[in-house]
């Protein structure tokens, strides 16, 4: 979880494109440290999850999703290509961090 004196990094998506079953955006993580360039991937399984009403937009789900990632950067080194389920894979937690993100 974030503490309230850690840097909120800024998320950039750049256009959404769909693949199969699934939205693709280049995106970027600007934080204290520096930036990163990022493609991300969102399967429509993985939104489903995070938004189980459709009320959020995929980019929504998309900024959340790095947002977590840069939060455990230091646990889950960040690559060139990330894809939503490694959050899900790798950190128990990750859904319902995802999740309270996505409440505000």
């Amino acid at each position: 979880m974030m503490r309230s004196d850690d840097h909120l990094p800024t998320i950039r998506l750049g256009a959404e494109r769909e693949a199969e079953q699934a939205w693709i955006w280049h995106a970027s993580i600007d934080g204290a440290n520096g930036s990163s360039l990022h493609e991300l991937r969102l399967s429509w399984a993985d939104y489903n999850i995070y938004s189980p009403d459709g009320t959020r937009t995929p980019a929504d789900v998309g900024r959340a999703v790095l947002l977590f990632f840069a939060h455990h950067h230091k646990d889950f080194p960040l690559r060139e290509r990330l894809d939503a389920a490694m959050a899900r894979m790798r950190f128990p937690f990750a859904d319902r961090e995802i999740a309270e993100t996505l409440a505000g």
